[in-house]
């Protein structure tokens, strides 16, 4: 056997192993490249795929050993220049002398002599392997390698291109889901969390502080006379000013780690971890003023706007406390305001 077959069989011998280890697409082909450079010697090898949606090329590998334009990433059009026309036809391309042949685009200032071949698995081209040289006739005597190589990688690349699409497809359905959930937590006419969200996350909260007894806060929260004004404007109007109550809440809640929510009807509530009393009555007040500084016209109470009443409970998440306690305390501070007058704030005892 000629040196040059048992140089030609030990390239094909490596270039299947990789074939075999790699399945990531470009990790794998720019592997090959390397490959081929070792082993030959050749100044430019690349590996481009076809992008069918764009009608393009692109750079998956390259290996250079005098400077090029062409980089992994670069693209041009199917059909233009010895690569684009051989990744729309499927049919190899070997120019001994590129000097004045038609589809030759020189990327290497100097381009002489150039072997293109199509990478086909069920008649569908999947890749092009191009190589290059300076040197006329460089690849005399070359092409049964190459199309040796597309043919043995071609199932690779088949695998490979599958498995990238499916992990394509995952992402998206991993982000429809998370989509999903995310809408799943959210209240459908106010945009803010949902009373399953809160109910979640008030239990996240309370066994996270219990493991060092942290203080817990919550601040419950109604919209005055909101009977009187669905009465008196109607239940669109109602909806819309859930919406800007909502908003002016959620607007004015800076801290970090507090929840916002719709409770349930008019009620809202404001989730408050590692939150003591007097920093919760702050808040507190900070929402009377929001929602006050909207100006919503309320015509059917004495004041003539629309206000809030507000419950605030802080307490510690003992191991023998369930922090439903720390609702009904809030919820008690809250009725206690709208027993004393509404449009205002009690601490819970």
């Amino acid at each position: 056997m000629s040196r040059d077959a048992l140089q030609q069989l030990a390239a094909l011998n490596r270039i299947s192993r990789i074939a075999l280890q790699d399945i990531a697409l470009r990790p794998m082909l720019q592997r090959i490249v390397d490959a081929l450079h070792d082993e030959f010697g050749w100044e430019f090898i690349a590996f481009a795929g076809i992008d069918r949606v764009r009608g393009e090329f692109v750079c998956d590998a390259v290996r250079a050993a005098i400077p090029s334009e062409v980089s992994v990433g670069y693209r041009r059009a199917l059909g233009s220049g010895v690569v684009g026309h051989v990744a729309a036809h499927g049919e190899t391309v070997d120019i001994p002398d590129t000097r004045d042949h038609p589809l030759v685009i020189d990327t290497l200032g100097g381009t002489r002599s150039e072997l293109c071949v199509p990478i086909v698995h069920d008649g569908r081209v999947l890749a092009v392997l191009n190589v290059e040289s300076l040197r006329p006739n460089a690849f005399d005597g070359q092409r049964d390698l190459l199309e040796t190589v597309a043919s043995q990688i071609s199932g690779a690349l088949h695998a490979a291109d599958l498995l990238q699409r499916l992990e394509s497809t995952n992402a998206q359905l991993r982000e429809a889901y998370r989509a999903m959930e995310l809408q799943a937590q959210r209240d459908g006419l106010t945009g803010i969390a949902n009373r399953r969200c809160f109910d979640a996350c008030l239990e996240q909260a309370w066994t996270a502080a219990r493991e060092n007894g942290a203080i817990v806060g919550l601040l419950m929260i109604d919209i005055d006379h909101f009977k009187a004004y669905n009465d008196g404007y109607g239940h669109i109007a109602g909806d819309q000013c859930l919406r800007e109550v909502a908003a002016a809440i959620a607007d004015a809640v800076r801290e970090p780690d507090a929840l916002p929510a719709r409770y349930g009807g008019e009620e809202f509530a404001v989730l408050l971890p590692a939150t003591a009393e007097a920093p919760a009555r702050a808040l507190a007040q900070r929402l009377r003023d929001a929602v006050a500084a909207r100006g919503l016209p309320h015509a059917h109470v004495a004041s003539g706007r629309v206000s809030l009443s507000i419950g605030v409970a802080t307490m510690p998440a003992l191991a023998d406390t369930a922090p439903t306690r720390l609702v009904e305390r809030a919820d008690a501070a809250l009725y206690a305001a709208k027993r004393s007058g509404r449009d205002r704030i009690v601490c819970a005892d």
